[in-house]
């Protein structure tokens, strides 16, 4: 019978040379993509594609618009308004699927190519020439823009090589990419992700696919570190002292693995658990139901018959109209170039938040009944704080005694729900973040991250090359 110790090195070798070559890119790409995430539109972008709103042209309110669009339910989930194409237009959301009415005719806005080139051109002004065509998915629109479904993708022939997306339900600018950071991501997001588009696009397969490799690999390394941990000796050393029995690669291998093996194990464990893995972690998020009982109710009549037009002209350059209701009372956020701030629809003045008293009885609305402790922050804790993202400041942080512990952040000067964490996302927040990312308090101070997480990599990096050497080595030997 073939020992167990034979057996152990014979999984060692073979997973290595199977999924060594993936464990190796997981490590380079995970350096590039501290610097180059997938692409998303910052609001900063959003700023740069959208015009000011011109109080003129909006002859037609929420309310009136709303019921051009056709949509049976009584109220939207949300309300926008912004320019498209040179034009004032509202923006509904409703079960996550967005109708657009042109806000200076009531007419629904139909989008087509003359608008994909006007929303396209002014988000790429130095373009010489624009290539639309409609798709339902790329390379680059997983994620948030799927509600935008289908999209057009618009080929600016400028000095940057952008490539913009325009959703086919609102007009709106919602993914831009260029060419260096499509580059970049080749080398970083679609490596580490296993983002391969005739995978992804099946999003089960995608995800069954991730936890298998991730889950070998784990056994790939801790099959390593026990074989490390056998080999070493301490006391009744090898020929001249050595400690280990191996020089050359095999050595450099050994070393390397005792070094790191036990944080590469916890890494790939922690890549394994990004997937949810079993139906692991079981937390989910900031509900529909959370919203809507934070805003006191849906958006009523009175909500949508506002004369937006008139808060326009007491806020001029406004980019964009948002309807916030936060227990009941609604307030705007109105976009402009230096930021966002929060109108009182009372009497049209900005104001610095959401009163004190008020977000309390919004907060508690959440979960009524449950005792709540409630704490102003001005500073970060162990899960809201800035990182890849900044995280508005101050913050209302609402705890509930509850089985499942539910905290909700709140953002008062926004009057919005920011963050949420419950039992399973504590596990998620130390399990991945923590391990995966190195994401913790002590470490979180750039540039002393970076250089952390960068040694790292290039010490895991250097370890696996030196397996696949010794698998390469191990094949031509046939």
């Amino acid at each position: 019978m073939v020992s167990w110790k034979r057996q152990l090195y014979w999984w060692h070798r073979w997973l290595g040379i199977a999924i060594g070559l993936l464990v190796l890119l997981w490590f380079g790409s995970g350096i590039v993509m501290m610097y180059v995430p997938y692409p998303e539109l910052t609001e900063q972008e959003r700023m740069g594609w959208l015009a000011p709103l011109d109080p003129d042209r909006v002859q037609v309110t929420a309310a009136e618009a709303w019921t051009a669009s056709g949509t049976e339910s009584a109220a939207p989930d949300a309300v926008r308004l912004n320019t498209v194409a040179g034009r004032p237009a509202w923006h509904f959301q409703h079960e996550r699927t967005w109708h657009s009415v042109w806000a200076d005719s009531g007419a629904p806005l139909e989008v087509n190519y003359l608008i994909v080139s006007s929303s396209a051109r002014s988000a790429a002004p130095d373009a010489r020439s624009l290539a639309v065509d409609k798709i339902e998915l790329d390379q680059w629109t997983f994620g948030a823009v799927r509600v935008h479904r289908p999209l057009y993708r618009v080929a600016a022939d400028d000095d940057a090589g952008s490539v913009l997306y325009v959703s086919g339900r609102t007009g709106e600018l919602v993914r831009d990419t260029t060419r260096s950071e499509r580059a970049w991501n080749w080398v970083g997001s679609v490596i580490h992700w296993v983002y391969v588009t005739p995978l992804r696009r099946h999003n089960e397969a995608w995800r069954q696919a991730v936890m298998w490799t991730s889950g070998v690999a784990m056994v790939l390394a801790v099959t390593g570190m026990v074989i490390s941990i056998l080999r070493l000796r301490v006391r009744r050393r090898y020929a001249g002292g050595r400690m280990s029995p191996y020089t050359g690669w095999k050595g450099w291998h050994h070393w390397l693995g005792l070094g790191i093996g036990a944080l590469v194990i916890t890494w790939l464990f922690s890549g394994w658990l990004s997937v949810g893995p079993f139906g692991f972690p079981s937390g989910g998020g900031v509900t529909a139901h959370d919203r809507r009982a934070f805003a006191g109710g849906a958006l009523d009549s009175d909500d949508l018959a506002l004369d937006a037009a008139a808060l326009l002209r007491a806020h001029p350059g406004t980019l964009e109209l948002e309807w916030r209701r936060v227990g009941g009372k609604l307030y705007l956020s109105a976009l402009g170039r230096q930021g966002r701030k929060l109108v009182d629809t009372r009497d049209s003045a900005a104001v610095p938040g959401v009163p004190h008293e008020a977000l309390l009885h919004a907060a508690q609305a959440i979960r009524p009944g449950a005792p709540m402790q409630a704490q102003l922050l001005t500073g970060p804790d162990d899960y809201y704080y800035s990182h890849h993202r900044e995280a508005a400041f101050p913050v209302l942080r609402a705890r509930f005694d509850l089985p499942e512990a539910p905290v909700f952040y709140i953002d008062p000067a926004q009057g919005r729900l920011a963050g949420y964490v419950d039992r399973d996302k504590r596990w998620d927040r130390w399990l991945f973040n923590g391990l995966h990312q190195l994401d913790f308090a002590f470490l979180r101070t750039r540039p002393l991250w970076d250089v952390v997480v960068i040694v790292l990599c290039v010490l895991g990096f250097a370890l696996t090359f030196s397996g696949l050497v010794l698998g390469w080595r191990r094949l031509m030997k046939g």
